[in-house]
């Protein structure tokens, strides 16, 4: 009856290793998309002040 235990826990312990191992993943994946959101977020960011300030620029210098 005791190896029968053992191997009902060894199959646990196999099973939650295997539904950690996949948890692992997705939350791995989950955070490597998010960088990669931050960082083309902060990409998109810095490239888009420029153009508007040479708008404001230009409007500037029209209006003047």
């Amino acid at each position: 009856m005791s190896s029968g235990a053992r191997g009902q826990a060894h199959r646990h312990g196999v099973t939650k290793n295997l539904v950690e191992g996949i948890g692992g993943l997705l939350t791995g994946a989950a955070l490597v998309l998010f960088l990669r959101g931050l960082i083309k977020g902060r990409s998109a960011a810095s490239a888009q002040p420029l153009p508007n300030a040479s708008k404001t620029q230009t409007d500037t210098g029209d209006s003047a």
